[in-house]
């Protein structure tokens, strides 16, 4: 299927090539036409001939990406023709791993395509058709393109794991990601503590949480910074406007990225070297917004045709009528769900936030209390038992540094154990070249 998280776990950029072809990257009917003709065999893959026609076809597709490609001229380019080799060699496996693309995803394939491009199921077929590619031919392109995807779910992506560590190791060695145009009003207040004793510290931070307490509960900040702060713009009542990230330390940064200004504007006591420190937020601009997530399972039924989209729903009904009697969602995921990388971890999602999932299926979730599972809801992806683990409120700023230091970290293990492993197919599989 295609996968309905859009940001959470980056699926690799190896297709053979994308869905330019939808907005001219065909070749004219007058070049498939002149090659209709042609019928030599140029390469031999196990089983299977590519013909001249096919290579053809293909070097004028390939013309559209490559402006520096000219015209076929009779000369077989090596790199397009390894390419098809490859593509030949990786459906093969996909087919003999009994992976399979359904009508249905086929169906949604063209669905995508037609809104990315702002054109109707009717206009996209109409365009296909004008640059003289068959609408069975585009379908069968769409069917290669899909296969390899799933070999590459089942060889690469279903292996990898990305720990945290790596990712806090990868985000210390590109600290540009951390950064953004977050900014935060704040007033301060500290207490200094440079040369005093342990004792006296504590002392100290006994009397600072008391402050704290009593600004808590409806004392100004401001009359608490004129009595007891020891800093020297007490003038300014502790007011220090607005500040953007790189302008303040991580200690400030890391307490203020967890706070609201609407419901939990002062910070808990902050301990530095020289000092502790209170600070009150009263607005925040930028990426360390609070967004509110959900921590999501669900349980997918997809028509084929093998299963009517009437069939489809029943069994998704069925399905919540056993969670209803207390069947485990975990089990039920594992055994019915036809998302394949979800049911591997019973149903989880994981976190999603605003834009990770379609609306119909987010709108569901919000309107669900936590705990609580949904009945069947339909997206163009079929049926989806939903079930909210739990919701919480979390800066974004972070998130998305650690979302985009997981998915370069992802898609590079992916990439390597994939070419790997398709490097040894290669090499076993037989490749014969007849005059190409």
């Amino acid at each position: 299927m295609i996968d309905i998280i859009q940001v959470k776990f980056c699926k690799l950029k190896h297709l053979l090539f994308i869905f330019a072809i939808t907005t001219g990257a065909i070749g004219g009917a007058s070049a498939i036409a002149q090659t209709q003709a042609i019928d030599q065999v140029i390469a031999i893959v196990d089983s299977e001939a590519i013909t001249l026609s096919e290579y053809v076809n293909r070097h004028e597709r390939q013309r559209f990406e490559d402006r520096n490609l000219g015209k076929y001229s009779g000369q077989v380019d090596p790199r397009i023709l390894e390419a098809m080799i490859d593509e030949r060699i990786q459906a093969a496996q996909a087919k003999s791993l009994g992976i399979q693309v359904s009508e249905g995803e086929i169906d949604g394939a063209m669905q995508l395509i037609a809104q990315q491009n702002n054109l109707t199921i009717e206009s996209l077929i109409d365009q296909i058709e004008n640059d003289g590619f068959t609408y069975d031919q585009f379908r069968e392109t769409l069917r290669t393109q899909q296969l390899i995807r799933k070999l590459i779910d089942a060889v690469a992506n279903s292996r990898v794991v990305v720990s945290d560590l790596e990712i806090e190791n990868y985000l210390n060695a590109h600290s540009e990601l951390r950064s953004s145009d977050e900014s935060y009003e704040i007033s301060h207040l500290i207490v200094l503590t440079q040369g005093k004793s342990d004792e006296e510290i504590k002392s100290e931070r006994e009397n600072m949480e008391f402050i704290r307490k009593a600004i808590t509960e409806g004392q100004p900040f401001e009359q608490a910074v004129m009595s007891f702060s020891d800093a020297s713009n007490k003038d300014d009542k502790g007011y220090l406007g607005w500040r953007t990230s790189d302008q303040l330390p991580e200690l400030f940064i890391d307490a203020l990225r967890g706070m609201d200004p609407a419901t939990a504007s002062i910070s808990g006591v902050l301990q530095s070297d020289n000092g502790l420190h209170l600070l009150k937020l009263h607005d925040r601009k930028g990426s360390g917004k609070l967004i509110e997530q959900q921590l999501v399972n669900h349980i997918l039924v997809q028509p084929n045709e093998n299963n009517t989209s009437e069939e489809a729903e029943a069994l998704a009904l069925d399905l919540y009528q056993q969670l209803q009697n207390g069947e485990s969602f975990e089990k039920l995921a594992r055994l019915y769900s036809d998302d394949a990388q979800s049911r591997r971890s019973g149903g989880s999602l994981g976190w999603i936030g605003p834009g990770d999932v379609g609306d119909s299926f987010r709108q569901a979730a919000e309107s669900l209390p936590v705990g609580s599972i949904s009945q069947p809801v339909k997206t163009r992806f079929g049926f989806h038992i939903i079930q909210v683990v739990d919701r919480r409120q979390t800066d974004m700023s972070n998130q998305n540094a650690e979302d985009r230091a997981r998915e370069e970290i992802f898609r590079r293990k992916a990439e390597e154990l994939y070419s790997n492993w398709f490097r040894a197919v290669r090499e076993q599989a037989f490749v014969e070249y007849v005059g190409a």
